[in-house]
């Protein structure tokens, strides 16, 4: 006579084990700290790194980086990513668009009291980049604030946004 519940067991077991690989690889894929921007270069910087290379090292797919700078209009951004977001209208933000719709927005805001944790760009201007040419310097100011500066990859069209 054969044991009908080492089979079930067996059967089952093996279920639940891939039931629990396949949302463990989802957990992993959709982790904040993987899309997080200062996160990510803060880890690259950590690692020993004085560059980095955001077509390669950011996770979500993207097409174009956008930078706005505190002081820029919501109506402004917003004619240029060419979505019409309601967003606060302060802090500096990154934007990270992929056909046209935005699949990252992080927005940092001036706190004096106890700085964020963020990333800036060493430029008072809006900017955009494509991904084939996002290649960035890193500099350390403390462990909230890193300062990133372009490194152009090409020499193709002009990253700066001028003001209507």
């Amino acid at each position: 006579m054969q044991n009908i519940n080492s089979k079930y067991t067996k059967t089952c077991f093996g279920a639940w084990y891939k039931v629990f690989l396949l949302l463990l690889f989802t957990f992993a894929s959709c982790c904040p700290s993987r899309t997080d921007i200062y996160t990510i270069v803060k880890r690259t910087h950590n690692k020993g790194n004085d560059t980095i290379d955001f077509s390669e090292a950011i996770c979500f797919d993207w097409d174009k980086m956008y930078w706005f700078p505190i002081g820029y209009s919501l109506d402004y951004i917003n004619s240029i990513v060419n979505i019409n977001a309601f967003w606060q209208d302060v802090g500096d933000r990154i934007i990270f668009v992929k056909n046209g719709r935005v699949v990252y927005h992080r927005e940092y805001f001036p706190c004096h009291e106890t700085p964020l944790k963020r990333i800036s760009f060493n430029t008072d201007s809006a900017f955009v980049f494509q991904k084939d040419n996002a290649l960035f310097a890193i500099e350390k100011v403390s462990d909230k604030l890193y300062i990133l500066s372009h490194i152009p990859k090409t020499m193709m069209g002009d990253t700066s946004l001028m003001d209507n």
